[in-house]
């Protein structure tokens, strides 16, 4: 939290500030026992509403975000602030400060794929917290640049860079989806140790060959996938070959390579380029001198392709030879010519005309070697040998794909021919190759083109039908925007007589960008190549997973195995993996980025190591934490509560050091709580009755390392329930440790029947979470507790009456002076307030108020009934100075009732 500080309110001067963890705490190191002047403390902006000066609880409980404190002369309230210096003192304090969430089920809410329960992929993780994995977990780890393609000897392979966490680690299993790497042809993966990287060291743990390409930026174009590159004698017309033009508005072609309807469509515009052309008619005919009339006497429809206006040049007359003018034509067998004629009739006169169709046409309709055209009328059929019709615009050239990157230095293009290569005239495969060009322009930052480009050639060869690929890599001349096309060079082959198989396709295009970081800080990173197999490409996404175990410094309960700098780096000692949450709480709490706390003056090593050696001796499994913490706002207190959860603990701040009180059978209690020590009429019992509409049963989701997937116990095992309450405990990786906690939580949801928040003078300071202790109902009308007022032998007489029930044993708690107690077996005595010891006291009893302190306190009660005071503490709030509150459940052994039976197997228990 931040604290600032104002010295006097009526200065304009700039704050002090604070950066805390307690607001009290902060208070007394700073103005010591006792202000020298006024002070004023605001949960936020100063105002009335947020002045909490005298509110002690708001003040303990320190759980704002910032805090601003007013001086001015004057002292502080002295009884304000002695609560305050008693609170920031006292011996014990279960709160962490401050006061975290108490774990739950899983939250999920921005989660890496480690603890997904499905979508388990490989994603980039912008602006999210870095993997924080602690334990043994399996990991999906996250991209760290977008993967590519390349294509290596006609194979695909996919390159990629991850990083799977925080810290070191010990990796095994590298899987692609379910296969080990290792067991896939071609494929490769490197591990890299934090501060190192593909650009500047080499792996520390390698599978399968060497991977020689560095941590570079690829940025693929989106516009790219898969565009089929075709010759160009594919996608327009022959530029030379011979065409008949009909008479109207149809062009047939001689040849059909390429076929007009293969290429050609309604609308497209038609080039046509033609030499003049002379069309020539022979045979009998009339020339008459006064008409200048030319009749075709032959019946073979010499003027058929003539019209008015043309130059028609006649040759084999005697005395009609020449050009002459076409001024009309009265009918398909007559002409009327300008020019003077000489009367005489022709039995072999020849009629040429000159045509020429070059122009542009709209094409009207398309069929089987033949366009229409938008003309009104051709006169005459022509045949073109050597015309040129081309189709307007129609170029083999792909468009124009813009690469923008700035820092970009490569471009890449895959090209594939995903059917194979090859001919086949019947007498099997023949090697056949295509050749294609990419045209690389340079771009203004403004991304205007410049004329200036790179071109780069390529082929694809082959005699099989199995795809053939390769990627062209090319580093221009230089660094930022371009744009890219391709085209096919090669012609497609119309007159080989069988099979072809040569279709290409442009797949890919990245702008390729290397990057001059040599390294990437406190990450565990991999770098693999896959080959791209029927199987992985199968799958939309891919999954390369791997089993990471988080490698620490080893407390062995004096000392750590190594040393870790501010930046996380091994400058000391060995580190290994380990699961134990005595090694895991060091770790988050000496992180900077974590806890920052000081293991030696905040953590109390030497009591978590006692826990860990209890919870090892129990099972090996239930000291043990395997998480990935993955979202950023997760607090410190919470981390370390979580992770003691885990471990069947909670976690408490003693003495200023973080401890751990660990849920276990406990024989008796460590403290007596009577009427005689607690607040009146302070104190509120809650019982619950079972009844249909409550939970009576567990559904306990784990992670289960076999598989690698959550599983689920069920209890009661023979499936007699209503209602399931579901849990899943953050840590839990084994089914040991799940099958222990899912049976305490069932024990605890059909045993736990009463809960009780009672307020105690100091006694309660020294208790610590999940201590077993004896409350005595207060609520009831009879209280069998108080104190004892005298002594006569091992006779007591008590300051109430008691009442021994027939037939059962009864027994007398006596408090000690230093807080513990002791039970001893009683009998009625010679009055109803006396009761005769089956044994002796420890220390001698107190009867009266003087220099031995207060009377010693009792309880009593018949043996059959002595569990149901026992109560299980469950927290403590001392926001109270005076008077501490505890919260507890009935404490019950049956809590427990599975921790020491053999555990049954798990394909019993999990179907």
């Amino acid at each position: 939290m931040k604290i600032r500080l104002y010295d006097h309110p009526f200065v304009v001067a700039e704050p002090k500030v604070f950066e805390v963890n307690s607001l009290a705490e902060w208070l007394f190191d700073y103005y010591g026992d006792s202000p020298a002047v006024k002070v004023q403390i605001f949960s936020g902006e100063p105002s009335v509403e947020t002045d909490i000066s005298d509110d002690i609880a708001a003040i303990m409980a320190g759980d704002a975000n910032e805090y601003i404190i007013l001086q001015s002369p004057a002292g502080f309230d002295p009884i304000s602030w002695a609560y305050i210096v008693i609170a920031v003192l006292v011996v014990a304090t279960i709160v962490l400060m401050p006061k975290p969430v108490m774990p739950g089920n899983i939250n999920r809410t921005q989660q890496s794929p480690n603890n997904a329960l499905g979508d388990r992929e490989n994603k980039l993780r912008l602006l999210e917290r870095v993997e924080d994995i602690y334990g043994t977990v399996k990991s999906i780890p996250s991209l760290m640049m977008p993967t590519y393609n390349k294509y290596i000897n006609h194979s695909k392979y996919e390159y990629g860079y991850y990083c799977i966490g925080r810290g070191y680690y010990d990796i095994t299993d590298v899987k692609d989806g379910d296969t080990l790497i290792a067991a896939i042809d071609g494929a490769s993966a490197a591990v890299y140790a934090p501060f190192t990287s593909p650009n500047n060291a080499a792996p520390y743990l390698q599978i399968g060959g060497a991977i020689i390409d560095n941590v570079l930026t690829t940025r693929r174009a989106i516009e790219v996938d898969g565009i089929t590159l075709k010759a160009l004698n594919q996608v327009q017309l022959a530029p030379v070959v011979d065409y008949n033009f009909a008479p109207g508005n149809r062009i047939y072609q001689q040849t059909k390579k390429p076929n007009f309807n293969a290429v050609a469509a309604v609308g497209d515009t038609l080039i046509v380029s033609m030499a003049n052309t002379v069309v020539s008619t022979s045979g009998s005919a009339t020339f008459t001198i006064g008409t200048h009339g030319i009749a075709d006497t032959s019946g073979a429809q010499l003027f058929a392709g003539i019209v008015v206006g043309d130059s028609v040049t006649v040759s084999g007359t005697i005395s009609n030879n020449g050009i002459f003018t076409v001024t009309s034509k009265p009918n398909a067998n007559t002409l009327i010519v300008s020019q003077a004629l000489v009367t005489e009739s022709v039995a072999a006169a020849t009629f040429k005309i000159t045509r020429n169709y070059s122009g542009s046409y709209v094409v009207t309709a398309v069929g089987d070697g033949y366009v229409d055209l938008s003309v009104n009328t051709w006169p005459s059929s022509v045949f073109a040998p050597g015309a040129s019709v081309q189709i307007a615009g129609r170029t083999n050239y792909t468009d124009w794909v813009t690469l923008p990157i700035v820092d970009r230095t490569e471009v890449w293009c895959n090209v594939t021919a995903p059917n194979g290569m090859f001919k086949d005239d019947g007498g099997g495969k023949a090697a056949t190759s295509v050749n294609f060009s990419i045209e690389i322009e340079r771009l203004t930052a403004a991304l205007v083109p410049t004329g200036i480009v790179e071109t780069v050639s390529g082929t694809l060869s082959g005699s099989v039908q199995d795809e053939r690929a390769d990627t062209i890599e090319h580093a221009t001349s230089w660094t930022g925007p371009a744009r890219v096309r391709m085209r096919r060079t090669s012609a497609y082959d119309y007159d080989f007589g069988g099979g072809i198989q040569d279709e290409i396709k442009w797949t890919d295009l990245y702008s390729a960008s290397y990057i001059d970081r040599s390294e990437f800080g406190n990450k565990t990173t991999i770098h693999t190549v896959t080959q791209a197999t029927a199987r992985a490409t199968a799958v939309k996404t891919r999954q390369l997973n791997c089993l990471a175990s988080r490698k620490l410094p080893i407390f062995d309960g004096t000392s750590f195995s190594g040393t870790l700098d501010a930046n996380g780096r091994l400058i000391f000692g060995v580190i290994g993996a380990t699961s134990k949450i005595v090694d895991i709480i060091a770790a988050v709490s000496s992180d900077p980025k974590i806890g920052r706390r000081d293991l030696a003056t905040e953590i109390d090593m030497a009591q978590i190591w006692s826990v860990q050696q209890k919870l090892d001796a129990w099972n090996v499994n239930c000291g043990q934490f395997n998480f990935t913490f993955d979202t950023d706002n997760t607090s410190f207190e919470e981390t370390i509560t979580s992770i003691a959860n885990a471990g069947f603990c909670i976690a408490y701040r003693q003495n200023g050091k973080i401890r751990l009180a660990f849920d276990q059978k406990q024989t008796s209690s460590t403290a007596l709580f009577t009427h005689r020590n607690k607040k009146p009429n302070a104190e509120t019992i809650t019982r619950n009755f079972s009844s249909d509409a409550e939970y009576d049963g567990v559904e306990f989701i784990y992670v289960d390392p076999d598989s690698d997937q959550s599983e689920t116990i069920t209890l009661p095992l023979n499936g007699i329930y209503t209602k399931l309450k579901k849990f899943e405990i953050a840590g839990i990786r084994s089914y040991e440790q799940a099958w222990l906690r899912a049976n305490r939580e069932y024990q605890k949801l059909i045993g736990q029947r009463i809960s009780i928040e009672t307020s105690t003078t100091s006694d309660a300071r020294s208790l610590l979470p999940n201590s077993r202790v004896d409350i005595v109902d207060n609520t009831r009308f009879k209280s069998y507790d108080g104190e004892v007022v005298g002594q006569q032998g091992l006779e007591l007489t008590l300051s109430q009456n008691v009442t021994f029930l027939p037939g059962a044993p009864h027994s007398i708690i006596l408090m000690r002076r230093d807080g513990s107690l002791q039970s001893i077996r009683c009998t009625a005595g010679s009055a109803p307030n006396k009761i005769v010891l089956g044994s002796l006291p420890s220390e001698a009893v107190v009867t009266s108020y003087g220099q031995d302190g207060i009377r010693t306190i009792y309880s009593f009660a018949a043996d059959t009934t002595r569990g149901a005071q026992a109560y299980l503490v469950q927290e403590i709030d001392l926001s109270d100075a005076q008077y501490p509150a505890i919260r507890a459940i009935n404490y019950s052994d049956d809590y427990y009732l599975k921790d020491y039976e053999i555990i049954p197997n798990k394909d019993a228990v999990i179907s």
